[in-house]
């Protein structure tokens, strides 16, 4: 487990680019509070998904019809939203990407996008309740040496700055 002083020497440009990974369920406030409380873009896919949703297009259209049926989007929906986030930002630019990815197969998709800009993720922070199981995702990340592990009893109002 690491620290919340630990991520904020690690992570304290706003050139890192930065996963937040921790589940919608287990989380207070407290995760997407930190979240933003760090320097880079603060980008939520859920966020995204809503605003797409909103708008016009066959995405929105695919992303209703995900909702109207209370199922998640197909891959291929977030993939393509996120590409378009991705590929319309500064290469040099930081962000914290929260909700994304969110399984093995949006994990080597996100490393080919990352390695088509030569760019590299500075670290995967997982938010995980003490006795959680391993997910793909952070196993994915704990394989390439990124993954930051910090339990959620540690992240309280107190913690966040």
């Amino acid at each position: 487990m690491v620290a919340i002083s630990e991520l904020f020497s690690l992570l304290g440009s706003s050139k890192s680019k930065l996963l937040i990974l921790h589940s919608e369920a287990e989380c207070s406030g407290s995760v997407p509070d930190f979240c933003r409380s760090l320097i880079s873009e603060h980008v939520s896919t859920e966020a995204l998904l809503r605003d797409e949703a909103a708008r016009h297009s066959p995405l929105g259209a695919a992303i209703r019809r995900s909702s109207t049926a209370h199922a998640a989007p197909a891959d291929e929906t977030v993939l393509a939203l996120m590409r378009r986030w991705f590929f319309a930002r500064r290469a040099d630019s930081g962000f914290r990407l929260l909700g994304f990815p969110r399984n093995l197969r949006q994990c080597l998709v996100f490393d080919e996008w990352l390695e088509t800009r030569g760019e590299h993720l500075d670290a995967c922070v997982l938010f995980a309740a003490p006795d959680s199981e391993p997910t793909p995702v952070g196993d994915h990340y704990r394989e390439l040496g990124l993954l930051m592990t910090i339990a959620l009893d540690s992240v309280t109002p107190t913690t966040v700055p």
